[in-house]
């Protein structure tokens, strides 16, 4: 079934009709009285104003934000993101209306209080192609926006706080780098100006001016005031200067303030907001950078499952840093060993394979239980110093401070020995890997951490 929204009598029904039941609707508002929700909208005619207003109350609508969306006419820039393109011959119409009703079939959905978040990940699901775009636009406050996030959260959230946490979470990931500018670090505005001020009391009442320099008594003025009857002569002294260089030279600084009276080379700049009117320097200004995004493969998890479990969540409470910490720290500890042969210490890798399947096999409440009770058992043979990060949700690194190989070997057993005695509760088996280095002894050349956790893992995997 199609929706056709259409001023005038369209022409679309006869082309279309063999193949589709179609409903000819001239508003939103008149659709609203039936909410029949159609395999796809199509938008005809040739008034933009028409299309921007159906286009943006489908996509804010809590039934048919993810339907598809076609039209027969042009479309603005800002509506780019609104629609899933011109209309297509019939038989290419009913293929795409095929392999999006295929992709909803495995979308897990929320029944009750479906969030922006969940209409976002179902949108971007049924659209597997699909680059999330900015849009420019001068008279915003922040120069981009994002039609499409706008509609979904109704309004509610601000799209770039919320592309935020979604990058955070993983649910979307970044593209191309569009554009990188300077914000308001009050307000977040891009709207800002910029003005050279006094460094001595940030008065913006200055100018360039040429100054002179008395060698005889240092005196430094402006250079008017060295001029007398057509001659110049040091206005402190009396001194007649005749020869630049011996007698006088023109000193750095070039700038005056007329408000207290200060000479300086260059002035401060100030950066302004337009938006809220507060002051800053500019290193005070907030970068953000413009990007184009899509769905991540952790976002199409939850696609699928309804809900992201992230199975290797209890591994966080192992002494936890982030992945960019620890390989800092791996670092720095590969130099010192380099630097003091006294000082070594060990990495260790636990890798488990099947975590996925195992999810699906058990569930994941009794996985979740089976790796708490490994992670409790493993925190009792951590010490203060050692640390933990994850590079995936089964990859789980330590750092041991201060372990040569013979500890490292000991580790390695209890470790294996607590993991054979939750697995003899379980039914199934828990399929986990195992690798150490004790360093600097097994370091291979130069490597660096980064260097030295690929190739580690690429031995596990």
């Amino acid at each position: 079934m199609l929706i056709l929204f259409s001023q005038e009598n369209p022409d679309l029904l006869a082309q279309y009709g063999d193949l589709f039941k179609i409903y000819h609707f001239y508003n939103f508002t008149e659709w609203e009285t039936q909410r029949m929700l159609p395999s796809a909208f199509v938008i005809e005619g040739s008034d933009a104003q028409y299309t921007t207003s159906i286009l943006s109350h489908i996509r804010r609508d809590k039934e048919a934000y993810a339907v598809l969306c076609f039209i027969s006419g042009s479309v603005s820039s800002l509506d780019n993101s609104y629609v899933d393109g011109s209309l297509p011959q019939p038989l290419l119409l009913q293929e795409a209306i095929s392999q999006t009703a295929d992709l909803e079939k495995s979308f897990k959905n929320s029944e009750n209080n479906v969030t922006h978040q969940e209409r976002l990940i179902k949108f971007l699901w049924l659209r597997p192609n699909f680059v999330l775009q900015p849009y420019h636009e001068w008279q915003h406050p922040r120069f981009y926006r994002y039609p499409l996030l706008e509609a979904l959260s109704h309004d509610k959230s601000d799209a770039f706080e919320w592309l935020q946490t979604l990058a955070n979470s993983r649910v979307l990931e970044a593209l191309t780098l569009l554009d990188r500018q300077r914000e308001c670090a009050y307000c977040r505005a891009s709207h800002l100006s910029f003005v050279d001020v006094c460094p001595n009391c940030q008065s913006i009442d200055i100018e360039m001016q040429a100054s002179l320099h008395c060698f005889t008594c240092g005196c430094v003025d402006v250079q008017e005031k060295f001029i007398h009857s057509g001659t110049l002569v040091c206005p402190k002294c009396n001194t007649q200067l005749r020869h630049i260089g011996s007698d006088y030279d023109r000193p750095i600084e070039n700038h005056g303030c007329r408000a207290c009276n200060h000479s300086f080379v260059e002035g401060d700049v100030l950066a302004r907001c337009a938006m809220c009117e507060k002051e800053m320097i500019p290193n005070d200004l907030v970068s953000n950078d413009i990007h184009s995004w899509r769905l991540s493969n952790r976002g199409r998890t939850i696609a699928i499952r309804g809900e992201f479990f992230d199975i290797g969540a209890s591994f966080d409470q192992l002494n936890f840093i982030s992945r960019e910490l620890f390989v800092h720290d791996l670092n720095w500890s590969l130099i010192l060993s380099q630097r003091y042969p006294d000082i070594y210490f060990s990495l260790f890798g636990i890798y488990f394979a099947n975590l996925p399947e195992l999810a699906e096999m058990i569930g994941h409440t009794k996985l979740l239980q089976m790796l708490e009770s490994f992670t409790q058992r493993l925190r009792g043979m951590l010490r203060t110093p050692d640390l933990s990060t994850r590079t995936d949700e089964n990859m789980l690194w330590l750092l041991l401070p201060h372990t040569d190989e013979q500890g490292l070997r000991g580790f390695q057993a209890r470790i294996q020995n607590s993991l054979e005695s939750i697995m003899k509760e379980s039914d199934q088996k828990l399929d986990s890997r195992f690798i150490g280095v004790a360093l600097p002894h097994e370091q291979s050349g130069q490597e660096d951490a980064t260097l030295l956790l690929a190739r580690l893992s690429g031995e596990l995997m």
